[in-house]
């Protein structure tokens, strides 16, 4: 049997997974299901977040339902999922892989997604000047730290690595202690320059933690 690329899209309401055939990008197979992961928000913040246990549990259905006769011939996994959004997590306790067809989430925040409002354009016009081709707004992965880092500076301490929902599948899947980002997903963020490919420098001199401090781009 030819081998194939396994596709994967974590989006905001579904995860979908798609094989094709390495040789000819045929479809071979292809699944979707909802995620359910909304979480109802009391708070009177405007948060807009999901579980994200909910997310790789309905990830692992969907591969699952793809004919495992060709799972065994994966050579390539591509993965695509919701940007701007962001989920902490303990890079001690990443996943859980005993279950050799699961993985299971670890030690992980609620995912913050694209949709969160917490972030108001007061507390947007006191954060710095992003050198970006984008601006900041509330729902961006940057911007939601920095709320943190004011209003629940004790949240941030329970965590140590920082990414979007797919950046975590990423670590998962290749036992990474780190977030690995792509300049897409880091520019969703906010204050990252994709010309010169790095963070902004003067967010480390904002205040005594940045974002920054929490993630890695590559």
């Amino acid at each position: 049997m030819s081998g194939f690329i396994l596709g994967v899209d974590v989006g905001t309401t579904s995860v979908k997974a798609v094989l094709l055939a390495a040789d000819s990008r045929t479809v071979a197979a292809s699944q979707a299901l909802p995620t359910a992961a909304d979480i109802s928000d009391n708070s009177g913040i405007k948060a807009k977040e999901q579980d994200a246990g909910r997310i790789i549990a309905a990830l692992n259905r969907c591969v699952s339902q793809l004919p495992r006769d060709k799972l065994q011939h994966v050579s390539r996994i591509g993965l695509s999922g919701q940007m701007h959004g962001v989920l902490f997590w303990k890079a001690k306790n990443v996943c859980d892989w005993s279950n050799e067809d699961f993985f299971t989430a670890g030690d992980t925040s609620q995912l913050i997604t694209w949709q969160d409002g917490r972030c108001s354009r007061d507390f947007l016009s006191t954060l710095p000047k992003p050198d970006s081709h984008l601006s900041v707004a509330t729902g961006f992965g940057c911007a939601t730290i920095f709320w943190y880092m004011k209003h629940r500076p004790e949240f941030l301490e329970e965590f140590t690595v920082a990414g979007t929902i797919q950046d975590y599948v990423v670590s998962m899947l290749c036992g990474l202690e780190r977030c690995v980002m792509t300049p897409q997903n880091a520019a969703s963020w906010g204050f990252f320059n994709t010309a010169a490919n790095r963070w902004n420098d003067d967010i480390s001199q904002h205040k005594h933690l940045s974002p920054a401090d929490l993630l890695h781009a590559s």
